[in-house]
């Protein structure tokens, strides 16, 4: 399969998920409306709310509250990524000296090798372990940041293929939708809690219970549903950014060598407590999460790189 075809297949994967999490979010709507209803029966709550015969107000408000919070994430994704760590933007249009100046000119050399129209900004993050990400809804907001235990500990060459990887993911467009899985979940771990503890006086008709059982098993069950899902987006798109990294730089080698050093410096360390910013963790360039892991192991991703692929 070419370069270009499995983009495609990502794009299609990216598609299916959101179309997954819309029908979700209207199901997760729907049965907290027959609770607030105290609904006879399922299929006629249904019936009746489908039809607007009762408005589906709770249905409407999640789809506007999920709306709502997607655009804020939009237009505040650069405050939401960098919070909880100190930071600093290398900004290009002033006089840069040492390390920062290398960060610009990398980025610049990556700019010109992949014919990339615009500039993401550039963010270099005060914190104790090694890694890396990227943000963004598009190039006006992009983002690259670097934290400065990676800058420290990686040669020019493997900073480069850092840098490349993450500019892959924004090429490809899978950040926003990163972005927006993050949110979405817990939208609608939301409306399913809201709707088990919600009117619960007087709400004893079968479809109402009914409704309120489906929404506790759905407690349990949305977590792992959401897990799956990043999964499903997450490894190929791990695998695409390392390949992009290597077709930019025709080299596969600084970003082996980068795996390498950034996956010893966790096994190493106890970091599970050094990020204050959840948010970050499905977006780094390496998840230090083994069960269930949303990225694929860095022994797969060092076996495809050193294949070729």
């Amino acid at each position: 399969m070419s370069f270009d075809q499995i983009i495609a297949s990502n794009q299609r994967k990216s598609l299916l998920v959101l179309i997954t999490y819309g029908a979700t979010f209207v199901l997760i709507g729907l049965l907290v409306d027959l609770v607030r209803i105290n609904a006879p029966s399922l299929g006629v709550g249904l019936a009746r709310l489908l039809s607007f015969q009762v408005m589906p107000t709770i249905t409407l408000i999640m789809l506007a509250v999920a709306l709502g919070i997607i655009v804020f994430c939009i237009n505040n994704s650069q405050a939401i990524m960098l919070s909880g760590n100190e930071y600093k933007r290398i900004d290009p249009s002033h006089v840069l000296r040492g390390k920062e100046r290398m960060l610009s000119e990398i980025l610049e050399e990556l700019l010109r090798a992949s014919n990339t129209p615009f500039r993401p900004q550039l963010y270099v993050m005060d914190a104790p372990f090694m890694n890396a990400f990227a943000s963004g809804w598009d190039g006006n907001n992009a983002l690259i940041a670097l934290t400065t235990t990676l800058i420290d500990n990686l040669d020019r060459q493997e900073i480069k293929a850092v840098m490349a990887h993450e500019l892959s993911h924004i090429l490809h467009g899978d950040i926003r939708l990163t972005m927006c899985v993050g949110i979405l979940s817990n939208i609608m771990l939301l409306g399913a809690n809201v709707g088990v503890w919600a009117f619960l006086g007087g709400r004893n008709n079968s479809g109402a219970n009914i409704a309120r059982t489906i929404l506790l098993v759905l407690q349990f069950i949305l977590p792992i549903f959401s897990l799956l899902l990043q999964m499903y987006l997450s490894r190929s798109r791990e695998f695409m950014a390392d390949s992009g990294a290597a077709y930019i730089m025709h080299d596969s080698a600084p970003m082996v060598s980068a795996l390498q050093k950034i996956a010893s410096n966790y096994a190493s360390h106890d970091f599970s407590q050094a990020d204050p910013n959840p948010t970050r963790l499905a977006s780094y360039i390496f998840n230090p999460a083994e069960l269930f892991n949303t990225h694929p192991s860095i022994e797969q991703r060092i076996a495809l790189l050193q294949r070729g692929r």
